[in-house]
C-alpha cells in the first residue's frame, strides 16, 4: 500500500517516555510524539495499552519526554526492545537521572532535553491511546547536539539547512 510507504517517510523524533508510579520508574522508546498546542503548551504521545509504561502513565497521570541525541541510537534500541516488567532499563544502561522539577518522574541527565507533563486527556486511537500532556516543566540538557530522528524505521541525524 502506497499510503503506508508514504507515512513511513514522515521523520519522527526519537524519545524516551519516562513514567513512575509507586516507586516503579520505567522508560520506553517512542517516536509518535509531537506538540499540539501553544496555549496551553501541550504535547501528545501515542502508546499501545499493553505497554508497561502505559499503565504507569494511566495510574500516575504524568510523564516525561526525554529527547535523545544523535549518538543515543543504542539507548533507543535497548529501551524499545525490552519491557520494564522484566528489566530495569535505567540500571542496565547506567542512565543518570535526577528528580523532575514539576512531576514525580525522574528526568534523564544525558539526553538533549526533558519535557515534564501532566496528563490532561487520553483518547483511544486505533490500537494505541493518545495521551495529551500539559507541559509543566522542562530542561535543555545538551543544547550543543542534534536530536536523534527516525525515517523509514531507521535512525538518523538532523541536518539543519545551511544559512546563505
Amino acid at each position: 500500500m502506497q499510503g503506508k510507504r508514504a507515512v513511513r517517510l514522515l521523520p519522527w523524533p526519537v524519545t524516551l517516555i519516562g513514567a513512575c508510579h509507586e516507586g516503579k520508574h520505567n522508560v520506553m522508546t517512542a517516536s509518535w510524539v509531537c506538540q499540539v498546542s501553544f496555549r496551553p503548551l501541550l504535547v501528545m504521545l501515542s502508546i499501545a495499552p499493553e505497554r508497561y509504561t502505559y499503565g504507569l502513565i494511566e495510574k500516575s497521570r504524568e510523564f516525561v519526554v526525554s529527547i535523545l541525541t544523535e549518538d543515543q541510537a543504542e539507548v533507543a534500541d535497548f529501551c524499545g526492545s525490552r519491557s520494564g516488567r522484566n528489566v530495569d532499563k535505567i540500571s542496565a544502561l547506567g542512565l543518570k537521572t535526577r528528580p523532575g522539577q514539576a512531576v514525580k518522574v525522574p528526568v534523564l541527565e544525558d539526553c538533549l532535553a526533558n519535557i515534564e507533563c501532566r496528563v490532561v486527556a487520553a483518547h483511544p486511537a486505533g490500537d494505541h491511546v493518545l495521551f495529551v500532556g500539559e507541559v509543566v516543566g522542562g530542561s535543555v540538557v545538551r543544547p550543543d547536539v542534534s536530536p536523534l530522528l527516525m525515517l523509514d524505521w531507521k535512525p538518523g541525524k538532523f541536518n539543519p539547512i545551511a544559512e546563505k
